[in-house]
C-alpha cells in the first residue's frame, strides 16, 4: 500500500506541476485530461531455464482502464498517465500420475492486479497518427492462479514492483476519440507467488481513449 500512495502522489504532483509551467508559456499543444479502456494479449517469460514441458502462453486480459495528460518537461513533449493493467500468462506443465506413471497436462492462469504509471514521448507522422516510445512503472495489488477447479490467492506478490518500456503508436479517429496500440516489454524480474521461477512479462496493448 505504501508503494502506491507514493506512486499516486508523485504522478498527481508531477502532472499539476508540469501542467502549471505548460499553462504560461506558448508550447505546442497536446492533448488534454483523457481517459481510456481496453486489454491486452499478454504473455511473460522465465528468468531461468524451466524443467522440459513446463511452458508459458500468452492470453487475452483486462480491463485496462486508465486516465492520461500531454504535458511538456522543458521543451520534450510527453503523455503520462496512471492506470489499472493487469498482467499474466498460462502456465503449462505436466504431472505424472502414479501408480500408471500416466501423464496428465495440467494448466493455470495467472493473473496479477497491476497499478501502473507510464510516460510517453510522441513523435507525429501524420495530422492524424503518431508513434510513440516510454516507460511503464507498476506495483502488484493482487493476484490469483487458477487452475480450472480452485483459486490461490498469490499474496506475495503484493507490493512487487514491475517496470519495463513501451514501444507504440495511436489514431486519432476525432478530435476527441482515438486509438492506441503498443507492445510492452518488461525488464524486472517478477515472482510468481507460488512458483521459484520469476517472469518478465511482456504482450500487446490495445486501448480506446477519450479527451476532454
Amino acid at each position: 500500500m505504501k508503494n502506491i500512495v507514493t506512486i499516486c502522489l508523485a504522478v498527481f504532483t508531477f502532472i499539476v506541476a508540469q501542467d502549471t509551467t505548460a499553462s504560461v508559456s506558448q508550447e505546442p499543444q497536446l492533448p488534454g485530461w483523457g481517459i481510456y479502456v481496453g486489454g491486452a494479449f499478454g504473455g511473460a517469460a522465465f528468468t531461468e531455464d524451466a524443467p522440459d514441458g513446463h511452458k508459458l502462453k500468452s492470453r487475452s486480459i483486462g480491463p485496462n482502464i486508465g486516465i492520461s495528460k500531454g504535458l511538456f518537461l522543458g521543451g520534450l513533449p510527453l503523455i503520462v498517465g496512471a492506470g489499472y493493467h493487469p498482467r499474466g500468462a498460462n502456465y503449462e506443465f505436466e504431472v505424472s500420475i502414479p501408480p500408471t506413471g500416466m501423464t496428465q497436462e495440467v494448466k493455470v492462469e495467472y493473473t496479477y492486479e497491476m497499478l501502473d504509471v507510464w510516460a510517453t514521448v510522441p513523435y507525429p507522422v501524420s495530422d492524424r497518427a503518431i508513434v510513440q516510445a516510454g516507460f511503464l512503472l507498476g506495483t502488484c495489488i493482487g493476484g490469483k492462479a487458477d487452475d480450472g477447479d480452485s483459486e490461490v490467492d498469490l499474496k506475495d506478490s503484493e507490493g512487487e514492483l514491475d517496470y519495463g518500456i513501451m514501444l507504440g503508436g495511436g489514431f486519432a479517429i476525432t478530435e476527441q476519440i482515438g486509438v492506441n496500440f503498443g507492445y510492452y516489454i518488461g525488464l524486472s524480474e517478477f515472482p510468481t507467488g507460488n512458483t521459484p521461477y520469476d517472469l518478465k512479462f511482456n504482450g500487446l496493448v490495445f486501448n480506446v481513449g477519450y479527451t476532454f
